[in-house]
């Protein structure tokens, strides 16, 4: 008897079938590097401020998304460079050369991977609708909250409290995921693990 799983592997293994989904990868890739242009001009002609944004009742979740992502991303750029500055007063002060080198390219690094992960959650929302539907918007939710924690405990010292600025951005960012569908998919897995438990133990 043939079954799903043998269909399938019989389509994975056919060369037309492969073709096509290495095509369908191509088509995604160049889709998601000609956004990041787009992302690019964003930040560079977005609003700096938009008092609608500010509500947690909004009538575009997607636009909020996408503001509130921007300032993100924009914050990351302007503590980067007080956070940066101050550490070099500091270091040079005290002649650590090897450090200041250090320092320059950490901050370098944790720009570009901050845009990156700016754009993709960008990517991922407001241009694909959360990729995974609610799944996708409850992972991002996730995502946010471990950004939120981390800056929170950063251990950079006093002069890594310039980063809690991003923890305003971080938090609509969540809010916003759980409007979208995150809340949804929350409640889904918490009705599945109730249900489990009661039938364990009725078991």
């Amino acid at each position: 008897m043939t079954t799903n799983a043998d269909i399938a592997r019989t389509a994975m293994n056919d060369p037309a079938v492969q073709e096509q989904l290495h095509a369908a990868a191509d088509r995604g890739r160049q889709a998601y590097c000609t956004t990041f242009t787009t992302y690019m001009g964003l930040l560079g002609s977005y609003t700096y401020f938009d008092s609608r944004f500010l509500n947690c009742n909004q009538e575009d979740w997607y636009s909020a998304f996408e503001f509130w992502n921007v300032t993100w991303m924009r914050c990351q750029i302007l503590c980067c460079i007080v956070y940066t500055v101050l550490a070099f007063v500091v270091l040079l002060a005290s002649l650590q050369l090897l450090s200041i080198i250090m320092l320059a390219v950490v901050s370098v690094v944790s720009l570009i991977v901050a845009l990156i992960f700016a754009h993709l959650s960008w990517w991922c929302v407001v241009v694909n609708n959360g990729c995974c539907g609610n799944v996708g918007y409850f992972i991002w939710a996730l995502i946010f909250l471990i950004d939120a924690i981390w800056l929170l405990g950063s251990g950079k010292g006093l002069l890594g409290l310039v980063y809690l600025i991003l923890t305003i951005s971080t938090a609509y960012l969540m809010v916003i995921c759980w409007k979208l569908g995150a809340g949804s998919t929350a409640r889904q897995i918490v009705t599945a693990v109730s249900t489990t438990r009661q039938s364990n133990a009725q078991q």
